[in-house]
């Protein structure tokens, strides 16, 4: 009996003899399936490419995990920079998930003066161990500073520099504030980078460590960041057991201090909180597609129905039960949604992979704090959202299939 089903469901034809209402019903229904799993996939490949980007942008100005300066457990109170211990490090070292790696950073606020302005700037020094790969890759002009360079230098957002009339090679003062003094640096601008991140390009600005380490007597650090770990369990997870050991060491007397650990998670929290609220985004686009593409479908399905009701009489009087009618039909159903779903794969794919690799849609980056809309096509994504909206469909199209089984013999074969 499947045989038959599938064999007579293929020789139905989409379009009737003299029947514009079967054909107008078969191209309603494609064309409503393909623009529902176009719409759907745009979307997701949107929202995951946007994400990924944003995730990016924080995970390069916040390392993954980092160990930061002590807590006093008196008062509360954290310091801002602290000398590391080798017993510190050892405890971390040896707590490093595979392919980790430790990078010691110092950060320092200074007041940044032109003849003209200023503004204050963060500087950011990254010792051995730091991958410059993100700075790299925001960089428009210019070079990073260099450890080994003869004068101090600097590296600002080209949206600073335009507010303080800066360009490569202006030699602004530094005024840092360290230990309750004020401490002038003239430097040399290496370089400027834009990130489009307008919170971060405003106050962030890098630096080699011999500048920010030469204000201070006695080597001092902000935090010790641990690079190289990516995926949201595992930042998190290590985190977690780092602190419990840093604590445990506290408490047997390994460490003279205790050091508190953050992780991106934390020093990004305003970001990663907005951006799960564009998975919600993403369902609600879902459902409302979902609900379009069966609507479409269910009235394309009454439409074949109704036009094939003598088919369906004739069909009963050979004694064909109403659960092969039911059948026939939704397979006759599935056609249609396969062939709308393969449409949309072909155009909603297209239009995601040319926009990933081209990048022919901008955006405001003042807005999206991004220049392109950013487009991710995961395949395992993309196969489990088509398995889903196939799926749905066939819930969906039960109903109207059970109501051609349900037509009358005698009154189909009466039927004009």
């Amino acid at each position: 009996m499947n045989g038959f089903v599938t064999w007579f469901s293929r020789r139905l034809r989409l379009r009737g003899a003299g029947s514009a209402s079967a054909s107008t019903g078969a191209v309603i229904a494609v064309g409503g399936v393909a623009l529902a799993v176009i719409i759907i996939e745009l979307s997701l490949a949107i929202v995951t490419g946007f994400k990924s980007e944003i995730r990016r942008k924080v995970a390069g100005f916040n390392a993954p995990v980092s160990v930061t300066a002590p807590v006093d457990v008196t008062t509360g109170h954290t310091g801002s920079t602290f000398a590391a211990s080798d017993s510190l490090t050892d405890i971390i070292r040896a707590s490093l998930p595979e392919g980790a790696r430790l990078c010691p950073t110092l950060r320092r606020q200074a007041m940044v003066k032109t003849d003209s302005a200023f503004a204050a700037v963060e500087f950011v020094a990254r010792g051995i161990g730091h991958d410059p790969a993100f700075e790299r890759s925001c960089m428009v002009e210019g070079t990073m500073p260099s450890d080994t360079a003869s004068r101090p230098e600097i590296v600002v957002s080209t949206s600073l520099a335009s507010k303080l009339g800066l360009t490569t090679g202006s030699r602004p003062y530094l005024y840092f504030f360290v230990d309750g003094e004020v401490k002038a640096r003239r430097a040399t601008v290496s370089g400027l980078y834009c990130s489009h991140f307008g919170e971060y390009d405003d106050a962030v600005g890098y630096t080699a460590m011999p500048l920010l380490e030469g204000l201070s007597a006695t080597p001092q650090l902000t935090s010790i960041d641990i690079e190289g770990i990516s995926g949201d369990d595992a930042i998190a997870g290590y985190s977690d057991r780092l602190q419990e050991r840093l604590v445990g060491a506290w408490r047997a007397g390994e460490l003279s201090t205790l050091h508190p650990v953050t992780n991106v998670y934390d020093t990004g929290a305003l970001y990663f909180n907005w951006l799960e609220l564009l998975d919600t985004n993403v369902v609600v686009i879902f459902i409302l597609m979902l609900c379009v593409a069966g609507f479409t479908l269910i009235s394309s399905l009454f439409i074949i129905v109704l036009d094939r009701i003598p088919t369906i009489g004739v069909l009963r009087a050979l004694g064909t039960t109403k659960h092969t009618v039911s059948a026939i039909f939704l397979r006759l159903a599935l056609r249609l949604a396969g062939a709308g779903v393969l449409a949309g794969n072909i155009v909603g794919l297209g239009l995601a992979l040319m926009q990933q690799h081209l990048r022919v849609i901008p955006l405001d980056p003042e807005m999206y704090y991004l220049s392109y809309v950013p487009v991710l096509v995961e395949p395992l994504h993309m196969l489990l959202l088509n398995a889903g909206i196939l799926a749905a469909i066939w819930l969906i199209l039960i109903v109207p299939a059970g109501y051609a089984a349900r037509i009358d013999p005698a009154s189909a074969m009466h039927y004009e």
